[in-house]
């Protein structure tokens, strides 16, 4: 609940601070020509201790600062005193997200409803039944495939028809019994 607190002050006091800024600014920032930058130092550095000053230091990646006193830390941190800028936080690591190319969705065939045969397969006791079941809806590939996206199963595009099959029996029997067994406990 404290970081919520904190959170809440810091966003009155960024709505402050954006209240006393003319029109000019303000549409710099949302331009991007200007930036805002919060360095997140604590507003009274005095108050805290060597340790917690080199700890700030090194999260902001300065160096030299091991062998100093508390108030040479502060103005390393602050900035005041030397030529150099005040401390910025280290800048963010990049994420990286893997680019998935999703495959285009699959289209069952006119007249074959792959939700309905997902969900009934659901239902369905034993592999047998289901293949029983599959049997009867005289499905094409692309329809089973469709059937597969419906299970979430993936990387089923290249399998035969067959292995496709029994892929989505066992997803859709054998994992729904499989669960079933872990709700008795």
């Amino acid at each position: 609940m404290n970081d919520l607190n904190r959170l809440a002050a810091l966003q009155a006091r960024v709505y402050e601070f954006l209240a006393e800024q003319d029109e000019a600014t303000l549409k710099a920032i949302l331009d991007g020509t200007a930036r805002l930058a919060v360095t997140g130092l604590p507003e009274d550095l005095s108050a805290l201790t060597v340790k917690e000053l080199k700890e700030l230091a090194k999260n902001r990646q300065l160096r030299g600062y091991s062998g100093l006193r508390k108030a040479e830390l502060v103005a390393l941190l602050t900035g005041i005193g030397s030529d150099a800028p005040a401390a910025e936080p280290p800048p963010a690591p990049a994420v990286r997200r893997p680019v998935a190319s999703s495959p285009p969705p699959v289209v069952a065939s006119p007249g074959v409803d792959a939700a309905a045969i997902a969900t009934r397969l659901r239902e369905i006791e034993t592999e047998e039944e289901g293949a029983s079941y599959l049997e009867a809806q005289h499905l094409d590939r692309e329809s089973l495939l469709a059937v597969a996206a419906e299970l979430q199963l993936t990387r089923v595009e290249r399998l035969s028809r067959t292995e496709l099959k029994r892929r989505v029996l066992k997803q859709a029997i054998g994992a729904r019994r499989k669960f079933a067994g872990l709700r008795k406990w």
